[in-house]
């Protein structure tokens, strides 16, 4: 049973030490996103700028600014969700060595402003205002989690080019709720 202990504390410390031999490198990215409001039926784009530090070849720290944009119009209903936020996550490279070192995954806290509109859509007046005399409004600042799954197609020592993967949440009232699902692609700048 010694034996075993001593051997994983030794693979452990030997992977930690090879670990900060490697140079360590920042990213810049930019992102275009698919972003899916609601029950995935208001659809529009969503941007994105991060910037990721690494701590070594398996956690790094990522800020991360975003904003989404999307309308439903259809049979005189009208929706509207938009979103503007920012979140700090720790982007975790499970397996930095081989070839999976291009999937990389991130958990962290989200800050966004949620706003969401939505009713039916009724007769014009003379001035070619629309009426709308059952909408409802709502606007929120909320605290949640941000999950990311990023998967690198490009992945050299200059550039970053893949696919993400991002759910947001926020909690209200006591309930995790799933305010935003989206993918898409980003590019980014290593330095």
């Amino acid at each position: 049973m010694k034996k075993w202990i001593i051997t994983l504390i030794s693979g452990a410390l030997v992977t930690m030490s090879y670990a900060q031999e490697i140079n360590h490198q920042n990213t810049l990215r930019l992102g275009l996103n698919r972003a899916f409001f609601g029950s995935g039926d208001i659809i529009g784009p969503a941007l994105y700028v991060e910037y990721s530090r690494e701590l070594n070849s398996f956690l790094a720290i990522t800020p991360r600014i975003m904003s989404a944009y999307a309308n439903r119009n259809d049979d005189n209903l009208i929706s509207h969700a938009s979103d503007f936020g920012t979140s700090v996550s720790l982007r975790i490279t499970p397996f930095p060595y081989n070839g999976f070192r291009r999937i990389k995954v991130d958990i962290g806290g989200l800050y966004h402003r949620f706003i969401q509109s939505y009713g039916s859509v009724g007769s014009v007046d003379i001035y070619d205002t629309v009426i709308m005399s059952d909408s409802n409004y709502r606007k929120d600042d909320l605290f949640g989690f941000i999950g990311s799954v990023n998967i690198s197609i490009l992945d050299n020592d200059r550039f970053d080019l893949g696919g993400r993967l991002d759910l947001l949440t926020s909690l209200d009232e006591g309930y995790l709720n799933a305010d935003s699902f989206q993918y898409g692609l980003f590019f980014g700048v290593k330095f």
